[in-house]
């Protein structure tokens, strides 16, 4: 007798794992036996109690507990996207997380305490950090307290400093934010800069309390921010024309400033900070990639190209280690010509275990000039032993100029030659 093909009811059981399956009823209705409106729109979407209790102890509690609810779960803060992408993860242990929704799901995640998801959302955060949304992320770290991230983006911040500190997105801080950046010793920015970045952000804090923009208001909102700005070692001319000119410091302790520049007077109690931070004046790094994966990446050419907004030293650039052998052949091109060449350059240790450093030969420098496109090309015939996956972006603010990278010029044949494992260049 020959078999018969199953009803069509039950196409979506035969041959199907688990995770299918539960997409199915989830998906279908099948059995349904909760219902919650969410969102403003009181958006109705059904679930089944069994699967929701086995994945979260909020859900447990809500459906099994001394105080269980009946009827429809009403849940208005948030989002029918947010919570639709959070029910499949319950079901199929399955999420595409992307930077749009993986905000509104951590917040799904933590409110019914599914730990699992809250953890693979913030190591999504981690990957994705970048300049462009680093006091974002800084003020999701600080309000899910995600000390990981939050470790990243300081350091993200300390290093490229000068485009964040003049962004909206700092003005937009909250004032723990702002201090656990100002407070820094390891922020690589100019003093001036930071004063006026906080400046900055008090001016939109008293736009937000809706006060007039006073040197007195502005004082009011700032509190001790104020006193992380690092007055006695900022430039003189800066501190006579614009930070006395602006009266938002006090008066007294304008002049504590000044006898301590001349005298190196501290007065007792004094909120005044007089240390420098520890900015490296020798060699600025300007990352172009972040994160690194520790396997072999295969040997070959690797090729970066940028541009300068104005005048500046290239002193060398970083390098991941190669497995058997710590030399490299190096060409660098001004537009099409070439201006350096040298073979057998052997990378000098850096304060990175994976990093060489690439100076190049007998203490030269190249003067990078605006107008041209420079090339570097970073030959090695051994494997290196790690690699990078992310870039950081594609412009950058240094203190005396604009690095923009770009896609290596059309004189190198090598396909292969833009992969972003050059993660630094070394400017003087």
């Amino acid at each position: 007798m020959m078999a018969t093909a199953a009803p069509p009811s039950l196409d979506w059981q035969t041959g199907k794992t688990l995770s299918e399956c539960f997409d199915h009823i989830l998906t279908s209705g099948i059995a349904i036996d909760v219902t919650f409106l969410v969102g403003k729109d009181k958006k109705i979407i059904s679930a089944h109690k069994l699967v929701l209790i086995s994945r979260s102890p909020v859900f447990y509690a809500m459906f099994e507990g001394p105080m269980a609810e009946k009827g429809e779960v009403t849940i208005p803060d948030i989002s029918e996207d947010a919570f639709q992408i959070f029910l499949r993860y319950l079901y199929t242990d399955k999420i595409d997380l992307t930077e749009k929704n993986t905000v509104p799901v951590l917040s799904v995640a933590r409110k019914y305490c599914v730990d699992i998801l809250v953890s693979k959302c913030e190591e999504f955060l981690n990957q994705t950090v970048s300049v462009d949304n680093a006091c974002l992320f800084l003020e999701l770290a600080h309000e899910f307290l995600m000390e990981n991230l939050k470790t990243e983006c300081l350091q993200l911040i300390s290093d490229f400093p000068y485009n964040i500190l003049k962004s909206s997105s700092f003005a937009d801080l909250c004032p723990s934010c702002v201090v656990s950046i100002t407070e820094s010793d390891d922020l690589q920015a100019d003093e001036s800069d930071v004063y006026n970045a906080v400046v900055m952000w008090a001016e939109a804090e008293c736009k937000r309390q809706n006060l007039d923009a006073s040197s007195d208001n502005k004082r009011k909102v700032l509190g001790d921010i104020l006193y992380t700005v690092r007055f006695s070692v900022m430039d003189d001319d800066f501190f006579q024309k614009k930070v006395c000119h602006h009266k938002v410091l006090p008066a007294e302790d304008a002049i504590q400033t000044i006898n301590y520049r001349h005298h190196r007077e501290k007065v007792s109690g004094s909120k005044l900070n007089h240390n420098e931070r520890r900015i490296d004046r020798i060699k600025e790094r300007v990352w172009r990639v972040k994160g690194i994966v520790h396997e072999a990446w295969i040997a070959g050419k690797e090729s970066v190209s940028f541009t300068v907004s104005d005048s500046i030293r290239l002193r060398g650039f970083g390098s991941y280690y190669s497995i058997g052998d710590n030399t490299v052949n190096v060409v660098i091109y001004e537009n099409t010509e070439v201006i350096y060449k040298a073979n057998n350059i052997s990378r000098v240790k850096s304060e990175y275990d994976e990093i060489g450093e690439v100076l190049l030969k007998d203490s030269e420098y190249i003067h990078l000039k605006p107008g041209n496109v420079y090339t570097i090309t970073e030959h090695t015939s051994h494997n290196r032993k790690c690699y990078s996956q992310h870039k950081l972006g594609d412009t950058f603010q240094c203190k005396h100029t604009t690095i923009t990278f770009r896609t290596p010029v059309a004189i190198l044949p090598d396909k292969r030659h833009n992969r972003h494992q050059l993660p630094y260049l070394l400017l003087k």
